[in-house]
C-alpha cells in the first residue's frame, strides 16, 4: 500500500522541478498552499498533470474530479493519493 508521506513526496517535488525549470520563485512548499501562491499558472498546473500522469500512471480527473476543484497543494496530493490507493485495490 502507497503511504500519503510517498504520495506527498511525489507530488510536491514533480513540483518543485517544474517551478524550478520555469524559473518561477518559490519558498517551501507547504500542504496548505494555494497552488496559485505557489506560481502555478494554468499552464503549469496542465504541464505538472501531465508528468505526474508519466510519472504515476495516474489521471485523477479522468473521472469525477474535477481540476477546478483542487486548490491546494493538499487538494492535489489528496486527489492523486486517493486514485493510486484505488487502482492499487483493483
Amino acid at each position: 500500500m502507497l503511504s500519503i508521506d510517498t504520495t506527498k513526496k511525489i507530488v510536491i517535488e514533480n513540483l518543485t522541478d517544474l517551478l524550478q525549470e520555469a524559473e518561477v520563485e518559490h519558498g517551501e512548499i507547504a500542504e496548505s498552499d494555494l497552488l496559485t501562491g505557489v506560481g502555478l499558472s494554468s499552464l503549469l498546473l496542465a504541464r505538472l498533470i501531465i508528468q505526474l500522469e508519466l510519472e504515476t500512471g495516474i489521471d485523477p480527473f479522468a473521472e469525477d474530479l474535477l481540476i477546478s476543484d483542487v486548490r491546494t497543494v493538499k487538494d492535489l496530493i489528496d486527489a492523486y493519493h486517493s486514485r493510486l490507493q484505488s487502482a492499487i485495490a483493483v
